[in-house]
């Protein structure tokens, strides 16, 4: 087999295009083509001919191995190409690091995909017992109950057409959490106490993002539905980031709008708010008239604050303002969602295509990210969690690229 740029041949095109008989051959036409292209990149970091051949075949079990993408799995697909112990060995235990190539990775795409926003959202991975890399017990909304999970937090890049993950960040539970191992430090892990909850993970992924691929400044979106919003909010602002999160009805704020009927100096619900505002609504299109997927929704905003601040950093400068944005769809339920932003000066119309990439994420590009495996990875070693997740979002930015080609 003969090697360009350390990349096997077999990563490129192997279908010609004036012979592609049907969509899914142009789509693996496509999907063989982008691949190609993005190894000699993504592997570059790697420092030895044997691990990008590796890396390749990895990234290519990702893609085509059905079911679980787990090491067994993969193997099986490749076949004789590689052992499944080798590739054990190449993603638990090797000695290549995984912050480059992720580095590598989130620079190209954020050159190729402008960004529009940055999406932070937070996955539970029920695990089956106490010894993969993070786990503790914490409260399924899917499920209904408490599980043994791990929390994955992706910081996504959200373009005009595309959603693809930057960063990934596996919250480690404090030391005597309920459900983690005894030593449940995995191996690789860092030193020390990391943050303390996943709200405070949220943040900290999105810095370390920031910081690694020096992205340009861009607005935060984020589902804190199930989490604490207040606190995210108030670390959110506190370190300068403009953001907008979507809450539970049951969030206590203050209004801060003496128009609203019944304003007062009491906390309310976020969802006894926005019934307050109900009569002010009005229909914003959530793209110009006539752009395609253009859609109207009814929109409510109020000016509110924090009933509390746990962020030391606004302590004696007074609560930060911020406006609660009530969206429904004309049914009989108002309010369908609520969102808390401090980005007070948008108009409601550039609010809603906030809330789009938000909504973009959990309903297109965490499905994707999960049949590419980001879930699927088994073991207790901290840096072969981060490893495996790193060719997962490079097997998953594969598939958004070569998406691209095929609508351009």
């Amino acid at each position: 087999m003969t090697m360009m740029s350390g990349v096997p041949d077999d990563t490129r095109l192997r279908y010609p295009i004036a012979d592609v008989p049907d969509p899914e051959a142009m789509r693996r036409v496509a999907l063989d083509s982008t691949v190609a292209e993005l190894s000699p990149i993504v592997f570059s970091s790697l420092p030895r001919a044997d691990q990008r051949r590796k890396g390749t075949m990895y990234l290519r079990g990702l893609l085509g191995a059905t079911g679980r993408k787990s090491i067994r799995n993969i193997a099986s697909f490749l076949g004789d190409q590689v052992n499944d112990q080798g590739l054990h060995h190449f993603i638990n235990d090797s000695t290549w690091e995984w912050a480059p190539m992720r580095e590598t990775l989130g620079r190209y795409l954020v050159h190729h995909l402008p960004l529009q926003a940055c999406v932070l959202h937070l996955m539970v991975i029920p695990k089956s017992g106490p010894h993969s890399v993070g786990v503790a017990r914490t409260f399924s909304w899917e499920r209904g109950q408490a599980v043994t999970a791990q929390q994955v937090i992706g910081v996504w890049g959200v373009s005009a057409r595309t959603a693809s993950p930057l960063n990934w960040w596996i919250h480690l539970p404090p030391e005597g959490a309920p459900g983690a191992p005894r030593d449940h430090r995995a191996p690789s892990a860092p030193e020390g106490p990391g943050p303390a909850t996943p709200e405070d993970s949220m943040v900290s992924a999105y810095l370390e993002t920031v910081s690694r691929l020096r992205l340009p400044r861009c607005p935060v979106t984020l589902n804190a539905e199930r989490l604490d919003a207040i606190r995210i909010s108030s670390r959110l602002s506190a370190a300068g980031l403009n953001h907008i999160s979507r809450i539970a009805g049951d969030t206590w704020l203050l209004p801060d709008d003496p128009a609203l009927p019944g304003w007062g100096e009491s906390p309310l619900q976020a969802s006894q708010i926005a019934h307050l505002a109900k009569a002010g609504r009005r229909r914003v299109a959530v793209f110009p008239t006539g752009a395609p997927g253009g859609a109207m929704e009814l929109v409510a905003t109020v000016r509110v604050r924090l009933p509390t601040v746990l962020d030391r950093a606004h302590r004696g400068r007074g609560r930060p303002e911020f406006l609660l944005l009530a969206v429904g769809r004309g049914g009989s339920h108002w309010p369908e969602e609520l969102w808390l932003t401090d980005v007070r000066t948008a108009d409601p119309a550039a609010l809603l295509r906030l809330v789009g990439h938000s909504r973009r994420v959990e309903g297109r590009g965490v499905p994707r990210a999960e049949r590419v495996g980001i879930r699927d990875f088994v073991g207790r070693s901290f840096a072969g969690w981060h490893r495996h997740a790193t060719l997962a979002s490079v097997a998953h930015a594969a598939t958004e690229l070569a998406e691209r080609r095929l609508v351009a």
